[in-house]
């Protein structure tokens, strides 16, 4: 069995929360939930540290250079079909320097600035987002 460390980051500015869209397609291959809402992040590499790993997705995934406050959610699920557990960390963040939003197109298609899941369709956000969300709208 093996162990994968996936970080992000939900980014809030002025009370709102910034959500990217999942693209439909991922490097040629289906993506994971596709056209769902997200949040910046993606796997820790070999000898970096999960919250070097949340920065380094947010500048490569929204161009926005952070500060990361805290852990702020964690969740892990083991993958039978992959015989590897996946845990999850999501740090609170802030933008330091403000600079253009610029995606990539064969990971995200759009972004928005939500105050709560009241905002956005909540069944096209993916299921560990509902959680946190929810949290964040009481």
């Amino acid at each position: 069995m093996s162990i994968k460390l996936i970080s992000h980051t939900l980014i809030e500015k002025d009370g709102k929360y910034m959500l990217i869209k999942r693209s439909k397609i991922k490097r040629g291959l289906p993506n994971v939930y596709p056209s769902y809402w997200d949040i910046p992040g993606g796997s820790v590499e070999e000898n970096e540290l999960p919250n070097e790993a949340a920065l380094r997705e947010s500048m490569e995934e929204v161009n926005q250079k952070l500060r990361i406050n805290k852990i702020i959610h964690e969740d892990s699920q083991f993958d039978a079909s992959k015989d590897t557990v996946f845990t999850r960390l999501v740090y609170a963040g802030e933008i330091l320097e403000e600079r253009d939003f610029i995606l990539d197109p064969e990971e995200h298609t759009d972004f928005i600035w939500i105050s709560s899941l009241k905002d956005i369709e909540s069944n096209l956000v993916v299921p560990y987002l509902l959680e946190i969300l929810a949290d964040k709208s009481k």
